[in-house]
């Protein structure tokens, strides 16, 4: 089937794949893992190694950026997407070093544990272990505002983290920043019958992904997130793609707020693919990172 996509991102029109080998996920995890390490942020920006606990006491690496002068910056966690087994890859830096430099903020990275050795809720509790760190070091962090943002998985797993901010009573997490989210198991959607072989990302893709994180778990409390109550959340920002199994998942979160009163900025986007933020110089991601900048500066 052709898709009718943005001139822009015809480069990832050969990424179609109805699954990844392990050898495959492996190579794609050396290149992502030294494209990151080795990638480091131009001055004025510093990226410090922080060394966490996770729930399970094994060491979880994150990464701090910020300015010299980040006191009293606002914090944003950022969770980078893969389907929960792939590493975050060297873009990911460039879109955060973006949203520091522009939006004015101090960023925590997670290097979260991957499928297919760990399965929820590993990645979750990693999460929640850095979110815990930054609420134990007031000393070495301080910030006005937590924000948490993240793309595809990450976008689940920043969601979740809102929630579990949200059912702690924690109310500590001011905005939630969705790019093209991971939000429900579930596969009742059109866009999920219509995607079956889209690039970059889909339904394939999409029920493996699933299949595997959530292997051997009976519930799934912070990970099919669409089903769960939206009160007394802060902001959410959501972006979808037009052709990708996930896009009617935030078309349904998206009202799903609204019904509970909570304040939402929504931008569903035409001729796109899932990732476009692969391509950041392609013209929909360049007004895509406007967007969110302005909402993560509290402008939208």
């Amino acid at each position: 089937m052709k898709y009718s996509i943005d001139p822009d991102l015809k480069p990832l029109l050969p990424f179609k794949f109805k699954k990844h080998s392990t050898l495959t996920r492996h190579l794609m995890n050396a290149f992502f893992k030294a494209s990151f390490e080795f990638t480091k942020p131009k001055s004025p920006f510093n990226r410090k190694r922080l060394t966490i606990q996770s729930r399970d006491c094994e060491k979880i690496t994150c990464y701090h950026y910020y300015k010299d002068d980040f006191e009293h910056k606002n914090m944003l966690i950022y969770l980078h997407g893969g389907g929960f087994q792939t590493e975050g890859a060297s873009f990911h830096q460039k879109m955060i070093l973006k949203f520091a430099e522009h939006a004015d903020l101090q960023i925590l990275y997670v290097k979260y544990r991957l499928l297919p050795k760990y399965r929820y809720p590993k990645a979750f509790e990693d999460v929640v272990a850095a979110y815990q760190y930054l609420k134990m070091q007031t000393k070495t962090f301080q910030f006005p505002s937590l924000f948490v943002g993240g793309d595809s998985a990450g976008g689940n797993l920043a969601f979740a983290l809102a929630l579990y901010d949200r059912d702690q009573g924690n109310h500590l997490i001011k905005k939630t920043m969705l790019i093209y989210p991971v939000l429900t198991r579930h596969t009742h959607f059109s866009s999920n019958d219509m995607y079956q072989l889209t690039p970059m990302w889909n339904q394939h893709l999409n029920q493996a992904m699933w299949k595997a994180y959530l292997k051997h778990s009976s519930e799934d409390t912070y990970a099919s997130l669409l089903e769960r109550d939206m009160t007394e959340l802060n902001t959410v920002y959501i972006e979808t793609a037009e052709f990708d199994p996930l896009r009617d998942e935030g078309i349904a979160l998206e009202k799903k707020l609204r019904q509970a009163k909570i304040k939402v900025i929504a931008h569903h986007t035409k001729k796109t693919l899932h990732g476009y933020d692969v391509l950041p110089h392609a013209n929909i991601t360049k007004m895509l990172m406007q967007q969110r900048i302005h909402f993560l500066k509290g402008e939208s």
